[in-house]
């Protein structure tokens, strides 16, 4: 993957490809995890989703947009491992269908440079009015997690399974710290941004390559200094006790389950592709052990799965079920995992599994965002797997590689939700 440098400040990644009849453009700004950081970065996103100096109402960013032969423009807030990151991503077609394609090409630069680098502001400060509506607005979008009880739940494991801060709290920060912000700390949040993170650009679709870079060259992106980028994988020491918590609410009629595991494999390891295989065994795929055993042969769970999160070493298990059936399902999944432990799996089902991941990897060539996605991951890890080593890595799993990795796994929290009695 070839990077350019554009004005010592930020990294571009062009993927040319005559696949699709779009252009994507997404721009990647990201910074260390920090709890004070991350409702103000949540909500400059917001902010800058909806308004500009030269775009000051929704309406007109909209009309915008349709004026770009229906772009689409939208801006989004999340976290791998250690780094959080905001995003502004822009699709429009792909100006060489288009006639006067290079005018459209040029307009949609300037809507997205004019949206990341030119925010509705007075004295140092986002206009009050907007920042008033977004604020609610994000404010609403946080309060709405607790009518779903399984991101809710989700929510509630992570804050008492990991040691850091920052880690628990959601990528789009919570209510409490978002009520309390005013529109000048958001403008220094939204300066630091532009001044401070690292800058990720990658633009895919069939494109000049040295016209982008023109058009980018223009953009008011700050020199950085050169510095040691930040590790985005996140790994904890493990407990020595469990972290437990149960909780009742009256709004629901079901019971949510939820168990964070961790498992001490680290980032690059080539156990890594065991773990994905063992993880798709155990609860990841409607082939696994906690979908065939605990949802479908025995009815214990409404919804069941488990998650590696290859960025923070977790691997999460998540089950959806009656109130009277809380004990015997956690009984049913620690069965479930001492089963993969020991090896009580056979092969045809663990060839199913790994044909079914490499069909999933391979089917990113379809997805133009999960091609960007692979790309801003190169660049944050400075790590490139290639298409073919994946694949040969996947298939060269075998069943001692499961068990061990299966074996590696240390329950570290548990929290449960119950309906009110």
């Amino acid at each position: 993957m070839k990077k350019t440098i554009i004005n010592h400040g930020a990294n571009l990644v062009i993927l040319p490809t005559t696949q699709f009849k779009t252009l994507h453009i997404a721009v990647d700004f990201s910074t260390a995890v920090e709890p004070e950081n991350i409702s103000a970065r949540a909500l400059v996103s917001y902010l800058t989703a909806v308004s500009s100096a030269r775009y000051k109402t929704q309406q007109q960013v909209a009309q915008k947009t349709i004026d770009l032969y229906g772009a689409q423009y939208q801006t989004d807030v999340f976290r791998i491992g250690q780094t959080h990151h905001v995003r502004f991503t822009l699709q429009i077609p792909a100006p060489t269908y288009i006639v006067g394609g290079k005018q459209l090409l040029t307009e949609a630069f300037d809507f997205l440079r004019e949206m990341i680098f030119n925010p509705l502001t007075e004295n140092h400060a986002f206009n009050e009015q907007v920042f008033a509506n977004e604020q609610q607005s994000l404010i609403n979008e946080l309060a709405s997690v607790k009518d779903d009880k399984s991101r809710y739940a989700v929510a509630k494991l992570r804050e008492i399974t990991y040691d850091k801060s920052g880690m628990r709290v959601s990528a789009s920060g919570n209510e409490e710290t978002v009520a309390h912000l005013n529109p000048s700390g958001v403008y220094q949040a939204y300066q630091n941004m532009i001044n401070d993170d690292a800058m990720n650009i990658v633009v895919l679709g069939d494109i000049n390559q040295q016209q982008i870079i023109s058009l980018l060259e223009k953009w008011p992106i700050v020199p950085h200094q050169a510095k040691e980028e930040k590790e985005p994988f996140y790994r904890q020491a493990s407990r020595l006790h469990l972290s437990e918590l149960v909780e009742h609410k009256t709004s629901i009629n079901q019971a949510m389950l939820t168990m964070a595991y961790q498992l001490n494999v680290k980032p690059f390891d080539d156990q890594r592709f065991a773990v994905m295989v063992m993880n798709s065994l155990l609860g990841g795929t409607p082939l696994s052990k906690l979908f065939m055993n605990v949802r479908e042969k025995e009815s214990l769970a409404y919804s069941i799965y488990s998650r590696w999160q290859h960025d923070t070493g977790f691997l999460t298990i998540a089950a959806g079920l009656d109130t009277t059936k809380v004990r015997q399902t956690d009984t049913m999944i620690q069965e479930q995992i001492k089963a993969v432990q020991e090896g009580d799996f056979d092969n045809q089902t663990v060839d199913a599994i790994k044909m079914s991941l490499i069909s999933d990897y391979l089917s990113q060539r379809d997805s133009p965002a999960s091609q960007m996605e692979v790309a801003f991951s190169r660049l944050l890890t400075r790590r490139e797997t290639s298409e073919q080593e994946w694949i040969d890595r996947v298939k060269s799993v075998t069943a001692d590689d499961i068990q061990n990795a299966a074996q590696k796994i240390s329950l570290q929290s548990r929290y449960i939700l119950l309906p009110e009695v």
